[in-house]
This record gives C-alpha cells, structure tokens and sequence, in this order.
C-alpha cells in the first residue's frame, strides 16, 4: 500500500517496492492550463495566417461559409472526446480511448493515425515560417526580399526555439501560453471587430453563398482544412497524466476552448473575407499574409507589426504543443511495449519524454525540409497541412465508432450521444476526406495515399504484433488505469484475476537482476516505462 501511495503521489519509487508501472507525474496542471493547451493548438492568430488563408484557396469568398461547416462537423467530433475523457485518463491521448474500447490493436491503430497528424502539424508549423509567413510579411510590411533558400535557416532557427522550450517542460511551456493566450483571444477579436466596423456598407450576407468557391470539391476541401483549424481542442487529451482531476476538468477543458475559438474564427473569416473582399478572395491566399494586410488596411502600421509578432508567438505554441503531445502518445507506446523502443520511455528529471520529444523535433525538421525543397514552400505547407487533417479525421473516425462499444460495456450506452452523433460526424468528416482525392489536385493527391499507407502499414503492423506483446501491453495500459483511478469495465477483466500471479512470477523472474540495478539506479536512465521495479521480498524487510 506504500508504494501504490507514493505511485499515485507521483514521488520517486524505491527500486526495493512492488513491481508497478507509473505515470507521468499528475497534479501540476490545473484548469487553465489545460484550457489553454487547446487554445494554443489551435492558435487563432496562427491558425488565421496559415490554415485559414490555405481554407481560403480552395473557398475563396465563401470563406465563412466553410467555417460554418466546420464548426458543425466539430461540435459533431468533440462529442467523442467528451465522453471518452469522463472515464479514461492518459498520455495516450486518443490511443488511450480506443485501447480501453476495444484493446490493443484498433488503440495502436488509432494511435498511429493521431501521432501522423500531430507530427505533420509541427511539420507544416515550421515550414510555414520558415518558407511562407516570414518572406510574405517582410516584403508586405518593408518591399524588401531576401535570398531564396533563407527559409531553411529561418525554419532550423525556429523548430531550435520550438525544443528548447519543450525540453524545459510542459509546466513551463503552458505557463508561457497561459500568459499569452489571453492576451491573443482578446486582441484577435478586438482587430477583428474594428474591422467590420470600417468595413461599413461592404458587410453583406453573400459571403454565406457556396456557389463563390470554384466548385463543390473546393468548398469541401475548404470545410476539411477549415475543421482542422479548428480541432486542436484534441491537444488537452494527452495531458490526461498530468491534470489534477483529468476525467472531470478536461471535457469543461475542451467545451470551454472550442466554443470559444469556434466562434473566435468564425468572427475572424467574416471580417478578413469582407475586408478583403469577397469578390477578390480568389487572390486572398496568393498574398501569403492576407490578414496582417487587411488589419494595416484598415488599422494601422503599428497594429499590423504587432499581428506580425502575434503570428510568430502562435506559430511557436501551435508547433509547441503537438510536439508535446506527440511524444507523449509516442511515449505511451513505448512504455506500454508497443512498436517504439522502450528508450523512447525516457524521461528526464522533471519528468518529460525527454527522447521521444528530441526525436519528434529532429524528424520534423528533416520532413519539412525535404517538403519544401521538393514541392516549394507554399505547397509543401499545403501538402503537410492537408496530410495533418486527413490523418488527423481518420483518427477521429476511428475514435467515433468504438465510443458507442466502450460505453456498452459499461452500460451507459446513450444511442444518440455514443452511436448516432458520432457516426454522424465520421459521415461528415468521410465526404470532406473523398472530395480531397476527387476530382484530382496535383497538391492534394499526395496527401490521401501517404495517409493511406501508413493506415495500412498500421493496421498490419497492429494485427502482426504477436498476442503476447498484446497482452502484455493490455497489462500495463490498466494497471496506469488504476493509478489513475479509473472505474470503468475493462476490455479484458480476465486480467485484473490473473495480475496478483503475473506479479508474482514476474517479481521471482527478475529479482536478483533489479535488486543489482537498485545500486545503480542513480546512474542509469530513467525509464518510466519500468514493469519491473521490484526485488526480492527480503529487500523490504
């Protein structure tokens, strides 16, 4: 009973106590923190220099149009992660919520498909600086160009900054977005307002008309990218270790955080679309940073310098934060002994993924550089971003269809909230998915087969992994479950009978090993994915 209260306290385990799996480190987020996780993965004024100006491509003047779609389709997902949060608790993240829905494989699939999502999400971040934001504001704001290639050096500069303020911590990391969203949401609504205000007689209901895309397909792609903008509310899942009370604070976290950015960009693409106007939006997205020239147009230089500032300091958070929760998915793979090494479990003295997070940094930069060598900046932003979404949904889907099997077995099932709203918004999500591939674009057509393939290479990875591993995982995952006091039926409870003898023979096998390392243990690298942490039952005494 000592060791599971220093566990579930989070305090540092003898090497002599019960053999246990822990968990990162729980209690050191509060509310806001959380709140603000989702809000600095949707990053209003990043999202509005990036993903809204790529929506803008294909929507043109029915810019608005395509965020109404959106935010249904996202009222629609975030119903999944509200109900999944009340009951799991998890790094994992969304991995999580399927794993206890209906095990191991369909969780590592999922799981898969979010940690794509979120990897191209830094990816495109970075290059967007790098090769699209900073030559487009440099030349708007001062007429001024710089060498071609700069962007490289502009993007290493900046995924640098992105680590160093990742492997400083997650604590310090929300600390820094809590200080600054505020700060964001507020400004970015009064610019916006102000506006629409000057705007004046130019505001009009035409912007709601769909026929303004070029075609049906355009404003489907539009919605698609429109609803990423809008979904970083998923962030807050992975922190699920780390909240102080995760299974009531985080879905308040989520409805809180999306109905109040939802309706933030709903505001902003109506007042960027009629500031611009909405018959020249076919030139919106060409300018590179059509918002910082619409607030100058109608503000003034200083503001406009300002929303520059703004931009970078989102840009950083939207990177930052699904760097932070890919690795920590990463991590609950690898503690759970699924398809990552088990050095990816390390964790440094703060308690952070501290490998999983320098290898998601190096990687991203790799892609994003190859992306923007081989496509051009602007259109490997496009393809990153569009790869992000589509992983990112196909995640989603997944999550949808297992909410109604969980919540069966635990005989709460609710037919609409569980199984009629979640299939209704894989539906939604499904049509924006197929208008990406049909008919076909030279920029997008890559982005569903690479999506394609790696869920194939997940999902026979998954059902090639040997039933043992499973298992063995399936182990793990609930023994964190029960740290974290979850109540709900297992997938397996025949497990839960089974885990006093597992223990045991495990505690035999691996004795006079751990009581060796017990010396060391100072020394060696700090593995949270340690199953083992026992000795012998002399050790105690």
């Amino acid at each position: 009973m000592e060791t599971l209260r220093k566990l579930v306290e989070y305090e540092e385990v003898d090497p002599s106590a019960e053999p246990e799996v822990r968990t990162l480190r729980r209690g050191r987020l509060g509310f806001w923190h959380l709140f603000f996780q989702s809000v600095s993965m949707i990053s209003p004024a990043g999202a509005m220099a990036a993903t809204m100006t790529s929506s803008a491509n294909y929507a043109w003047g029915a810019l608005p149009f395509s965020y109404i779609l959106a935010i249904i389709g996202g009222t629609l997902l975030m119903n999944t992660t509200v109900w999944y949060s009340m009951k799991v608790a998890s790094s994992g993240g969304y991995y999580a919520y399927v794993f206890a829905a209906v095990g191991p494989r369909w969780g590592l699939i999922c799981g898969m498909m979010f940690i794509l999502a979120y990897f191209n999400v830094v990816n495109n971040a970075i290059l967007f600086v790098g090769g699209v934001f900073f030559p487009g504001f440099i030349q708007t704001m001062t007429g001024a160009t710089y060498a071609e290639k700069a962007w490289i050096g502009i993007m290493f500069a900046f995924i640098l900054l992105i680590y160093i303020l990742a492997f400083l911590g997650i604590r310090v990391s929300l600390d820094y977005a809590l200080a600054v969203g505020t700060f964001e949401l507020v400004f970015m609504f009064a610019c916006t307002l102000a506006v629409i205000i000057k705007v004046g007689s130019k505001n009009t209901g035409e912007v709601f008309n769909p026929d303004l895309a070029p075609t049906k397909a355009d404003i489907a792609i539009a919605a698609l990218l429109s609803l990423f903008s809008i979904s970083g509310y998923s962030a807050v899942a992975f922190l699920g270790e780390e909240a102080k009370n995760p299974r009531r604070q985080i879905p308040i976290a989520v409805i809180l955080a999306y109905s109040t950015v939802a309706l933030l960009f709903f505001f902003m693409s109506y007042g960027l679309t009629v500031g611009w106007g909405y018959k020249d939006m076919s030139q919106f997205a060409a300018s590179l940073v059509p918002g910082v020239i619409v607030y100058k147009r109608y503000l003034t230089n200083v503001i406009g310098w300002f929303m520059v500032i703004l931009i970078l300091n989102a840009m950083f958070l939207g990177a930052l934060t699904p760097l932070n929760s890919c690795a920590r998915m990463i991590f609950a793979f690898a503690r759970e002994g699924l398809v990552f090494p088990k050095v990816f479990a390390v964790i440094d003295k703060k308690q952070n993924p501290v490998v999983s997070t320098a290898v998601v940094a190096f990687l991203s930069t790799i892609v994003s550089l190859i992306a923007g060598l081989a496509m051009g900046p602007f259109n490997g932003f496009i393809m990153l971003v569009t790869t992000a979404s589509l992983a990112l949904y196909v995640g989603h889907i997944i999550a949808n269809l297992t909410l109604g099997i969980f919540y069966y077995r635990q005989k709460q099932l609710n037919w609409f909230f569980h199984v009629i709203v979640p299939v209704i918004a894989s539906i939604l999500v499904g049509f924006s998915i197929f208008f990406t591939m049909y008919p076909y674009n030279p920029v997008t057509l890559a982005c569903p087969i690479w999506t394609g393939v790696w869920l194939i290479l997940s999902i026979i990875g998954a059902y090639l992994t040997p039933r043992h591993r499973l298992d063995a995982a399936q182990r793990r995952f609930e023994r964190v479950q029960d740290l974290m006091g979850a109540s709900y039926v297992k997938v397996n409870p025949e497990h839960e009978a089974s885990k006093t003898k597992d223990l045991n023979d495990e505690k035999e096998d691996f004795s006079s090993v751990m009581s060796q390392e017990a010396e060391l243990s100072d020394k060696q690298p700090n593995y949270i994915d340690e199953e083992i942490v026992g000795s012998s039952s002399q050790s105690h005494s």
